[in-house]
């Protein structure tokens, strides 16, 4: 008996060396926004993947479109200033960013990443990778396209854009593509590692792309408030219930003027879709004060860093999104999406074991009364 007790404990010593010899994952970080438009009925609406010139990314960011859509202007993806856009398109996944910290001390072999778009198409990446677009097998619909296969026709969540990099090499220094862009120079701003794949390099690994998605919540607005409820397709949920850790309702004015409130960790439960979940008042003229775009950002920033983000990473995200998010005029509301909403629709794979977090905000852009 002692001397099984001696092989026991040698076998316990030498797991202990080894898991202390072995090193710490790499940490991933990934931070973006879906965007949809409501109309005054609360129902989505199309053609966001007509964008401002404002909006329109460095020109050495690759695009991609489908072959199946690339001759019939009403049927392409990209995201464009010209053209009428697809009336299917009701929402974008925009600036989505991937940052990588290898452990102290210790090097990562090359490794790929892929991502994949249930109910839409990745069509615009840096650095290089490949793109393409496929069905979803175990639910096929002959009415999608012929033999099986997307003619580009219909936009739903049978169809699954994919994109893939092959190869990601980290590099603490890299050369970095030259730009004036304040959209594509803000992510810069954060102490993560470089990546190299294709011959091509930056701070981070950058996707967006365009779907036929709602929002994660619905809306309808009145006179008196805008009320937030539950979803009516719930497939995503993994259990019985998922939580939205922080909303906020906005009104920015063309003046400068905020107004915002904030409501946190909403539940939504798979029994009760279209359930009340929330409901804001209308904006008094006392609400809104110069001082609130201030206390939006300083809000929304410890959202996202509670949700995980570093301190430079959400700095990064709000600075991106400055415009947009916080000096174009609207009535909006920003939520921080579900992690099963974003592992069922946006799964990510990393062929290292890694330490991966998720941060995805969904902005809901209001229409005026």
């Amino acid at each position: 008996m002692k001397r099984i007790g001696l092989v026991v404990f040698a076998t316990a010593l030498v797991f202990v060396a080894l898991a202390a010899r072995s090193p710490s994952p790499l940490v991933v970080h990934e931070w973006g926004t879906v965007t949809t438009r409501h109309l005054p009925n609360g129902s989505p609406d199309g053609r966001l993947n007509r964008i401002g010139r404002s909006e329109e990314l460095p020109a050495f960011v690759h695009q991609f479109e489908p072959p199946e859509t690339r001759v019939d202007p009403e049927k392409q993806t990209v995201k464009s200033p010209v053209g009428p856009g697809r009336p299917d398109v009701t929402m974008r996944l925009e600036t989505p960013v991937l940052y990588f910290y290898p452990p102290a001390g210790s090097t990562v072999a090359p490794f790929d990443v892929t991502v994949r778009f249930r109910g839409g198409v990745l069509n615009e990446f840096y650095p290089m990778g490949k793109a393409w677009v496929e069905l979803d097998r175990d639910r096929i619909d002959s009415k999608i396209g012929p033999n099986g296969r997307w003619d580009g026709a219909v936009m739903n969540n049978l169809v699954v854009g994919g994109l893939r990099w092959t190869g990601v090499s980290l590099k603490e220094t890299v050369s970095l593509p030259k730009t004036a862009s304040n959209v594509w120079l803000a992510p810069r701003r954060v102490r993560a590692t470089g990546v190299v794949t294709e011959g091509e390099s930056e701070r981070y690994l950058f996707y967006r792309g365009v779907a036929h998605l709602d929002a994660v919540v619905r809306t309808e607005r009145s006179a008196s408030a805008v009320v937030v409820r539950a979803p009516e397709h719930v497939e995503w949920m993994r259990g019985p219930s998922a939580a939205i850790d922080n909303m906020w309702f906005a009104d920015i004015r063309s003046d400068g003027q905020v107004a915002f409130r904030q409501n946190k960790r909403i539940v939504m439960a798979k029994s009760a879709p279209s359930a009340e979940l929330a409901k804001f008042a209308s904006f008094s003229a006392s609400d809104y004060s110069a001082n609130g775009l201030t206390e939006l950002r300083r809000s929304m920033k410890a959202g996202l860093m509670s949700a995980g983000l570093f301190d430079d990473e959400a700095e990064a995200m709000l600075e991106t999104w400055k415009e947009s998010y916080f000096r174009t005029p609207g009535l909006r509301v920003f939520y921080l999406v579900p992690s099963e909403w974003i592992a069922y629709y946006l799964p990510l794979q990393i062929s290292v074991p890694n330490e991966l977090t998720r941060v995805l905000v969904g902005r809901i852009d209001l229409p005026d009364r």
